[in-house]
Protein backbone atom coordinates (compact mmCIF):
# COMPACT_ATOMS: atom_id res chain seq x y z
CA UNK A 1 0.00 0.00 0.00
CA UNK A 2 1.19 3.57 -0.58
CA UNK A 3 3.01 5.08 2.35
CA UNK A 4 3.12 8.69 3.50
CA UNK A 5 6.10 10.44 5.07
CA UNK A 6 6.94 13.89 6.30
CA UNK A 7 8.55 15.15 3.08
CA UNK A 8 7.00 16.99 0.18
CA UNK A 9 6.35 14.17 -2.24
CA UNK A 10 6.23 10.44 -1.76
CA UNK A 11 5.68 7.66 -4.22
CA UNK A 12 5.89 3.94 -3.75
CA UNK A 13 6.88 1.69 -6.61
CA UNK A 14 8.46 -1.66 -7.30
CA UNK A 15 12.01 -0.89 -8.38
CA UNK A 16 14.90 -2.95 -9.63
CA UNK A 17 17.43 -2.89 -6.81
CA UNK A 18 20.40 -5.10 -6.12
CA UNK A 19 21.91 -5.87 -2.75
CA UNK A 20 25.45 -5.33 -1.54
CA UNK A 21 27.03 -6.14 1.78
CA UNK A 22 30.36 -5.31 3.32
CA UNK A 23 32.99 -6.89 1.07
CA UNK A 24 35.22 -7.39 4.07
CA UNK A 25 32.55 -8.42 6.55
CA UNK A 26 33.16 -11.56 8.56
CA UNK A 27 30.10 -13.69 8.09
CA UNK A 28 30.92 -15.70 11.17
CA UNK A 29 29.86 -12.66 13.19
CA UNK A 30 26.26 -13.34 12.15
CA UNK A 31 24.22 -16.45 12.72
CA UNK A 32 25.04 -18.87 9.90
CA UNK A 33 22.42 -20.84 8.02
CA UNK A 34 22.01 -24.52 8.75
CA UNK A 35 22.63 -26.98 5.88
CA UNK A 36 18.86 -27.45 5.54
CA UNK A 37 18.22 -23.70 5.35
CA UNK A 38 20.98 -23.28 2.81
CA UNK A 39 19.51 -26.08 0.70
CA UNK A 40 16.07 -24.43 0.92
CA UNK A 41 17.49 -21.13 -0.34
CA UNK A 42 19.40 -22.79 -3.17
CA UNK A 43 16.41 -24.85 -4.30
CA UNK A 44 14.17 -21.79 -4.26
CA UNK A 45 16.55 -19.85 -6.47
CA UNK A 46 16.90 -22.77 -8.87
CA UNK A 47 13.12 -23.10 -9.14
CA UNK A 48 12.65 -19.33 -9.56
CA UNK A 49 10.70 -19.06 -6.30
CA UNK A 50 12.78 -17.46 -3.60
CA UNK A 51 12.13 -17.68 0.13
CA UNK A 52 9.93 -14.56 0.14
CA UNK A 53 8.05 -15.63 -2.99
CA UNK A 54 9.94 -13.46 -5.47
CA UNK A 55 11.38 -14.65 -8.73
CA UNK A 56 15.13 -14.48 -9.39
CA UNK A 57 14.89 -11.02 -10.96
CA UNK A 58 12.02 -9.71 -8.86
CA UNK A 59 12.60 -6.98 -6.34
CA UNK A 60 10.95 -5.54 -3.30
CA UNK A 61 8.76 -2.47 -3.28
CA UNK A 62 10.58 0.83 -2.79
CA UNK A 63 9.43 4.06 -1.19
CA UNK A 64 11.08 7.22 -2.54
CA UNK A 65 10.62 10.51 -0.72
CA UNK A 66 11.92 13.97 -1.65
CA UNK A 67 12.64 16.99 0.53
CA UNK A 68 13.38 15.05 3.71
CA UNK A 69 16.07 17.49 4.92
CA UNK A 70 14.77 21.09 4.95
CA UNK A 71 18.23 22.58 5.55
CA UNK A 72 19.76 20.92 2.49
CA UNK A 73 19.66 22.20 -1.09
CA UNK A 74 18.18 18.85 -2.10
CA UNK A 75 17.47 15.59 -0.32
CA UNK A 76 15.83 12.22 -0.70
CA UNK A 77 15.08 9.12 1.36
CA UNK A 78 14.73 5.58 0.00
CA UNK A 79 13.29 2.58 1.78
CA UNK A 80 13.83 -0.78 0.08
CA UNK A 81 12.36 -3.49 2.26
CA UNK A 82 13.90 -2.70 5.63
CA UNK A 83 16.88 -0.94 4.07
CA UNK A 84 16.64 2.77 4.81
CA UNK A 85 19.02 5.39 3.38
CA UNK A 86 19.07 9.17 3.11
CA UNK A 87 21.04 11.55 0.88
CA UNK A 88 21.38 15.31 1.33
CA UNK A 89 23.04 17.68 -1.15
CA UNK A 90 24.55 20.97 -0.01
CA UNK A 91 25.56 23.73 -2.44
CA UNK A 92 28.55 25.88 -1.52
CA UNK A 93 30.62 28.37 -3.51
CA UNK A 94 34.21 27.27 -4.07
CA UNK A 95 37.04 27.19 -6.59
CA UNK A 96 36.58 25.35 -9.92
CA UNK A 97 38.92 22.52 -11.06
CA UNK A 98 42.17 23.63 -12.69
CA UNK A 99 41.58 21.69 -15.93
CA UNK A 100 38.02 23.02 -16.24
CA UNK A 101 37.87 26.61 -14.97
CA UNK A 102 34.24 26.97 -16.06
CA UNK A 103 33.01 23.82 -14.30
CA UNK A 104 31.77 23.07 -10.81
CA UNK A 105 32.83 20.30 -8.44
CA UNK A 106 31.16 17.39 -6.67
CA UNK A 107 32.14 15.08 -3.83
CA UNK A 108 30.44 12.24 -1.97
CA UNK A 109 30.51 10.95 1.58
CA UNK A 110 28.77 7.92 3.06
CA UNK A 111 28.17 7.41 6.77
CA UNK A 112 26.91 4.16 8.29
CA UNK A 113 24.76 4.28 11.39
CA UNK A 114 26.11 1.93 14.05
CA UNK A 115 22.54 0.96 14.88
CA UNK A 116 21.98 -0.31 11.33
CA UNK A 117 24.24 -3.35 11.75
CA UNK A 118 26.81 -4.54 14.28
CA UNK A 119 29.42 -4.86 11.51
CA UNK A 120 29.29 -1.09 11.06
CA UNK A 121 30.96 -0.52 14.40
CA UNK A 122 34.64 0.41 14.40
CA UNK A 123 36.92 -0.15 11.43
CA UNK A 124 34.49 -2.43 9.65
CA UNK A 125 32.06 0.44 9.22
CA UNK A 126 34.79 2.82 8.07
CA UNK A 127 36.01 0.34 5.46
CA UNK A 128 32.55 -0.26 4.02
CA UNK A 129 31.76 3.46 4.04
CA UNK A 130 34.87 4.10 1.95
CA UNK A 131 33.90 1.37 -0.51
CA UNK A 132 30.38 2.76 -0.90
CA UNK A 133 31.75 6.29 -1.31
CA UNK A 134 34.12 5.17 -4.08
CA UNK A 135 31.36 3.26 -5.87
CA UNK A 136 29.05 6.30 -5.85
CA UNK A 137 31.83 8.61 -7.02
CA UNK A 138 32.59 6.27 -9.91
CA UNK A 139 29.00 6.45 -11.11
CA UNK A 140 28.85 10.26 -10.84
CA UNK A 141 32.36 11.29 -11.81
CA UNK A 142 33.26 8.54 -14.27
CA UNK A 143 36.62 7.36 -12.93
CA UNK A 144 39.03 5.90 -15.46
CA UNK A 145 38.40 2.38 -16.68
CA UNK A 146 41.89 1.41 -15.54
CA UNK A 147 40.97 2.27 -11.98
CA UNK A 148 44.37 3.86 -11.34
CA UNK A 149 43.03 7.36 -10.87
CA UNK A 150 42.72 8.50 -7.30
CA UNK A 151 39.08 9.04 -6.44
CA UNK A 152 40.06 11.57 -3.81
CA UNK A 153 41.85 13.51 -6.56
CA UNK A 154 38.83 13.10 -8.80
CA UNK A 155 36.59 14.54 -6.08
CA UNK A 156 38.96 17.50 -5.80
CA UNK A 157 38.96 18.06 -9.54
CA UNK A 158 42.61 17.11 -9.99
CA UNK A 159 44.27 14.86 -12.53
CA UNK A 160 45.49 12.15 -10.20
CA UNK A 161 46.86 9.67 -12.70
CA UNK A 162 45.37 6.71 -14.49
CA UNK A 163 45.66 5.72 -18.11
CA UNK A 164 47.08 8.23 -20.61
CA UNK A 165 43.71 8.60 -22.28
CA UNK A 166 41.87 9.34 -19.07
CA UNK A 167 39.74 12.48 -19.21
CA UNK A 168 39.13 14.56 -16.10
CA UNK A 169 35.85 13.46 -14.61
CA UNK A 170 34.69 17.04 -14.35
CA UNK A 171 34.64 17.06 -18.14
CA UNK A 172 33.23 14.52 -20.57
CA UNK A 173 33.26 11.59 -18.13
CA UNK A 174 30.89 13.12 -15.57
CA UNK A 175 27.28 12.00 -15.32
CA UNK A 176 26.30 15.64 -14.71
CA UNK A 177 26.93 18.67 -16.88
CA UNK A 178 29.43 20.31 -14.56
CA UNK A 179 29.65 23.40 -16.77
CA UNK A 180 26.23 24.42 -15.45
CA UNK A 181 27.84 24.87 -12.03
CA UNK A 182 30.38 27.50 -13.10
CA UNK A 183 29.98 31.06 -11.80
CA UNK A 184 33.09 33.12 -12.60
CA UNK A 185 35.67 31.78 -15.04
CA UNK A 186 38.57 30.32 -13.07
CA UNK A 187 37.47 32.02 -9.84
CA UNK A 188 34.25 30.64 -8.39
CA UNK A 189 31.89 27.77 -9.00
CA UNK A 190 29.30 25.73 -7.20
CA UNK A 191 30.58 22.79 -5.13
CA UNK A 192 28.06 20.01 -4.48
CA UNK A 193 28.62 17.98 -1.32
CA UNK A 194 26.51 14.79 -1.36
CA UNK A 195 26.23 13.27 2.12
CA UNK A 196 24.61 9.84 2.45
CA UNK A 197 23.49 8.09 5.62
CA UNK A 198 22.60 4.40 5.93
CA UNK A 199 19.98 4.11 8.68
CA UNK A 200 19.14 0.42 8.25
CA UNK A 201 20.71 -2.39 6.23
CA UNK A 202 18.50 -5.17 4.89
CA UNK A 203 20.49 -5.72 1.71
CA UNK A 204 20.78 -3.69 -1.52
CA UNK A 205 22.40 -0.75 0.28
CA UNK A 206 24.45 0.43 -2.69
CA UNK A 207 21.48 0.19 -5.02
CA UNK A 208 19.27 2.16 -2.65
CA UNK A 209 22.00 4.77 -2.25
CA UNK A 210 22.27 5.23 -6.02
CA UNK A 211 18.51 5.83 -6.28
CA UNK A 212 18.56 8.27 -3.35
CA UNK A 213 21.57 10.07 -4.84
CA UNK A 214 19.89 10.61 -8.20
CA UNK A 215 16.65 11.74 -6.53
CA UNK A 216 18.46 14.14 -4.19
CA UNK A 217 20.37 15.69 -7.11
CA UNK A 218 17.10 16.09 -9.01
CA UNK A 219 15.60 17.79 -5.95
CA UNK A 220 18.56 20.18 -5.60
CA UNK A 221 17.81 23.86 -6.13
CA UNK A 222 20.79 26.03 -7.07
CA UNK A 223 20.33 29.69 -6.12
CA UNK A 224 20.63 32.41 -8.74
CA UNK A 225 23.95 34.24 -8.53
CA UNK A 226 24.47 37.86 -9.61
CA UNK A 227 27.81 39.67 -9.77
CA UNK A 228 27.65 43.14 -8.26
CA UNK A 229 30.38 45.72 -8.71
CA UNK A 230 31.84 47.37 -5.64
CA UNK A 231 31.45 51.07 -4.82
CA UNK A 232 34.92 51.80 -6.21
CA UNK A 233 36.12 50.83 -9.70
CA UNK A 234 39.06 48.86 -8.25
CA UNK A 235 36.93 46.84 -5.84
CA UNK A 236 36.38 43.16 -6.77
CA UNK A 237 32.91 42.10 -7.77
CA UNK A 238 30.71 40.66 -5.07
CA UNK A 239 28.28 37.78 -5.45
CA UNK A 240 24.65 38.13 -4.44
CA UNK A 241 22.56 35.00 -3.96
CA UNK A 242 18.82 34.85 -4.56
CA UNK A 243 17.31 31.66 -3.14
CA UNK A 244 13.82 32.37 -4.44
CA UNK A 245 12.53 28.92 -5.51
CA UNK A 246 11.12 30.43 -8.69
CA UNK A 247 14.58 31.64 -9.72
CA UNK A 248 16.59 28.59 -8.65
CA UNK A 249 17.95 26.28 -11.34
CA UNK A 250 17.83 22.47 -11.40
CA UNK A 251 20.37 19.84 -12.38
CA UNK A 252 19.86 17.60 -15.39
CA UNK A 253 20.10 14.10 -13.87
CA UNK A 254 19.12 12.20 -17.02
CA UNK A 255 22.70 10.94 -17.33
CA UNK A 256 23.06 9.78 -13.72
CA UNK A 257 23.28 5.97 -13.64
CA UNK A 258 21.73 3.63 -11.11
CA UNK A 259 23.51 0.63 -9.66
CA UNK A 260 22.32 -2.96 -10.14
CA UNK A 261 24.02 -5.64 -8.04
CA UNK A 262 23.68 -9.24 -9.19
CA UNK A 263 24.62 -12.23 -7.03
CA UNK A 264 25.41 -15.70 -8.26
CA UNK A 265 23.73 -18.56 -6.42
CA UNK A 266 24.41 -21.96 -7.90
CA UNK A 267 24.16 -21.44 -11.64
CA UNK A 268 21.68 -18.55 -11.41
CA UNK A 269 21.80 -14.79 -11.06
CA UNK A 270 19.52 -12.97 -8.63
CA UNK A 271 18.94 -9.31 -7.84
CA UNK A 272 18.02 -7.61 -4.57
CA UNK A 273 19.47 -10.49 -2.57
CA UNK A 274 18.49 -10.97 1.05
CA UNK A 275 21.03 -11.49 3.82
CA UNK A 276 20.47 -15.25 3.74
CA UNK A 277 20.85 -15.34 -0.03
CA UNK A 278 24.08 -13.35 0.16
CA UNK A 279 25.43 -15.94 2.59
CA UNK A 280 24.65 -18.64 0.02
CA UNK A 281 26.23 -16.73 -2.88
CA UNK A 282 29.79 -17.00 -4.10
CA UNK A 283 30.14 -13.34 -5.10
CA UNK A 284 28.35 -10.39 -6.63
CA UNK A 285 28.89 -7.79 -9.32
CA UNK A 286 27.56 -4.22 -9.12
CA UNK A 287 26.85 -2.63 -12.51
CA UNK A 288 26.05 1.05 -13.05
CA UNK A 289 23.44 1.50 -15.81
CA UNK A 290 22.26 4.84 -17.21
CA UNK A 291 18.97 5.78 -18.83
CA UNK A 292 20.26 4.75 -22.26
CA UNK A 293 21.04 1.23 -20.94
CA UNK A 294 24.75 1.97 -21.23
CA UNK A 295 27.18 0.46 -18.73
CA UNK A 296 28.93 3.21 -16.74
CA UNK A 297 30.90 1.02 -14.34
CA UNK A 298 31.42 -2.51 -13.03
CA UNK A 299 32.58 -3.41 -9.51
CA UNK A 300 32.91 -6.82 -7.87
CA UNK A 301 31.50 -7.04 -4.36
CA UNK A 302 32.36 -9.61 -1.71
CA UNK A 303 35.60 -11.53 -1.86
CA UNK A 304 34.23 -14.73 -3.36
CA UNK A 305 34.94 -16.19 -6.78
CA UNK A 306 32.52 -15.38 -9.59
CA UNK A 307 34.02 -18.13 -11.75
CA UNK A 308 31.44 -19.74 -14.00
CA UNK A 309 31.55 -20.31 -17.73
CA UNK A 310 29.02 -21.34 -20.34
CA UNK A 311 29.85 -25.05 -19.88
CA UNK A 312 29.01 -24.88 -16.18
CA UNK A 313 32.55 -25.71 -15.09
CA UNK A 314 34.31 -23.64 -12.46
CA UNK A 315 37.50 -21.85 -13.46
CA UNK A 316 39.48 -19.01 -11.91
CA UNK A 317 38.34 -15.52 -12.80
CA UNK A 318 35.33 -14.22 -14.65
CA UNK A 319 34.71 -15.76 -18.07
CA UNK A 320 33.68 -13.64 -21.04
CA UNK A 321 30.37 -15.48 -21.46
CA UNK A 322 29.55 -14.92 -17.79
CA UNK A 323 30.39 -11.24 -18.03
CA UNK A 324 28.14 -10.85 -21.07
CA UNK A 325 25.26 -12.53 -19.22
CA UNK A 326 25.77 -10.35 -16.15
CA UNK A 327 25.88 -7.13 -18.18
CA UNK A 328 22.83 -8.09 -20.24
CA UNK A 329 20.84 -8.94 -17.12
CA UNK A 330 21.95 -5.74 -15.42
CA UNK A 331 20.92 -3.70 -18.46
CA UNK A 332 17.46 -5.26 -18.52
CA UNK A 333 16.82 -4.81 -14.81
CA UNK A 334 18.50 -1.40 -14.64
CA UNK A 335 16.45 -0.09 -17.55
CA UNK A 336 13.23 -0.86 -15.67
CA UNK A 337 14.58 0.81 -12.54
CA UNK A 338 15.55 3.92 -14.51
CA UNK A 339 12.09 4.15 -16.04
CA UNK A 340 10.39 3.95 -12.64
CA UNK A 341 12.69 6.51 -11.00
CA UNK A 342 12.61 8.91 -13.98
CA UNK A 343 8.81 8.75 -14.10
CA UNK A 344 8.62 9.66 -10.44
CA UNK A 345 11.15 12.49 -10.71
CA UNK A 346 9.47 13.93 -13.80
CA UNK A 347 6.19 14.22 -11.96
CA UNK A 348 7.71 15.39 -8.69
CA UNK A 349 9.82 18.20 -10.15
CA UNK A 350 7.44 19.43 -12.86
CA UNK A 351 4.89 21.00 -10.51
CA UNK A 352 4.97 24.74 -9.89
CA UNK A 353 3.74 26.74 -6.95
CA UNK A 354 3.61 23.73 -4.66
CA UNK A 355 4.16 24.06 -0.96
CA UNK A 356 6.94 22.22 0.81
CA UNK A 357 4.38 20.24 2.82
CA UNK A 358 2.64 18.84 -0.24
CA UNK A 359 2.66 15.07 -0.53
CA UNK A 360 1.97 12.93 -3.53
CA UNK A 361 1.41 9.16 -3.45
CA UNK A 362 1.49 6.68 -6.29
CA UNK A 363 2.05 2.96 -6.54
CA UNK A 364 3.42 1.28 -9.65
Amino acid sequence: APTTGSGRRVRTFASASRSIDNPGANKSDAMSLSPYERCFVLDGVEQDCRVDGRGRLDYRSMTLQLGTSPQASGSARVRLGNTDVMVAVKCDIGVPPREHPTHGRLSCSVELSASADVKYEGRGGDSLANELTKALERTLLGASSGGAASLSAVGAGERGGGSPGWVSTHGAGSALDMSKLGIQHGKTSWVLQCDALVLSDDGAVLDALSVAMKAALADTKIPKVTSVAGPNPDDPQELELDDDPELCSRLDVSGVPLIVTLYKIGERLICDASVDEIECSSSGIAVAVDSDSQIRGVTQVNSGDFSWDSTGSNSPGLGLSTLRLVLKTARDVGCELQKAVDAFLAGATSGTGESDDEEEDMEQ
